[in-house]
């Protein structure tokens, strides 16, 4: 027996999103130097030592993070806030509880450094 082919048109098929292209995501991203990571050490009363590992610049105003943490790190008693290289820190475990002391730091902030 052969089979009955059905006389109905299948609709066409209906689209959702728009076929024009795409704009492109802006970038507020200025010429910043080229990336580089750093670790972080800090020390606060009454808390164990933490470190954690950050850009070397903010990709907004490429503002270094060495500034950054110069204008930002508490100076009050028993603070102390170390930045490094993580290249001159191989190996160094940003997750150890407390976080031993960085090598080869090159800035540092607070009374207890």
């Amino acid at each position: 027996m052969k089979p009955t082919l059905s006389k109905h048109t299948a609709a066409a098929p209906t689209y959702t999103a728009s076929h024009a292209a795409k704009p492109k995501p802006s970038s507020s991203t200025k010429d910043c130097p080229p990336t580089r990571d750093i670790i972080v050490w800090v020390k606060a009363p009454g808390a164990p030592a933490y470190a954690q590992e950050l850009g070397n610049y903010n990709l907004e105003t490429c503002e270094s993070t060495f500034k950054w943490l110069q204008r930002t790190s508490p100076t009050d008693a028993g603070n102390c806030t170390e930045a490094a290289w993580a290249s001159d820190n191989r190996g160094y475990n940003v997750d150890a509880d407390p976080a031993p002391r960085l090598k080869k730091v090159q800035m540092f902030v607070g009374p207890a450094c």
